[in-house]
């Protein structure tokens, strides 16, 4: 133990346990169980959803976000915040996760078994999904915007909308 006490101090630790807290400086907050729980979690994200760290934060923003203007818009509207639409919202999301979840599921299994057009196909899938995923709740934002500015719901989108459809006429 003492040629390992010499080397620590070398690198100026003074205990094997100043060294640990180096590596790990959770250690010293107490809160490393934590911090391995958020770290299995973004293993378990990037291996079930396909999606990695930034992706996975950007759709929970948009998950977030929609949630937030969606509250704000029914308040603005004085519609009573149940349960129930809470509920509604949080089955929205599940089904949007076990969407992008299998169809990167089937991706991995097919790509695993040398099945490249299925791989390829379930790939191509999963990536439109997500992307489907975030322009529908970015449209489901656009009229919670335009209900909490007192518009009709539609109002933005159905600017944005003929903006569109002008380019292809």
């Amino acid at each position: 133990m003492n040629h390992i006490t010499r080397l620590l101090k070398t690198f100026d630790y003074h205990a094997l346990t100043d060294l640990k807290e180096s590596l790990a400086p959770s250690l010293r907050y107490g809160i490393t169980v934590k911090v391995a729980f958020v770290t299995v979690s973004w293993v378990l994200v990037d291996k079930i959803f396909g999606l990695d760290q930034a992706a996975f934060i950007a759709l929970l923003a948009i998950f977030v976000t929609e949630l937030i203007t969606g509250i704000w818009a029914a308040r603005v509207r004085g519609e009573k915040i149940s349960s129930v639409k809470l509920s509604r919202f949080s089955l929205k999301v599940a089904c949007y996760l076990v969407m992008i979840g299998v169809s990167y599921c089937l991706y991995q299994s097919f790509k695993s078994h040398d099945e490249g057009v299925a791989g390829w196909s379930f790939n191509w899938l999963h990536n439109l999904l997500v992307a489907q995923v975030v322009f529908e709740n970015t449209i489901s934002i656009l009229e919670n915007i335009a209900s909490i500015n007192g518009r009709e719901k539609d109002a933005i989108v159905t600017k944005i909308t003929d903006k569109f459809n002008s380019f292809f006429n």
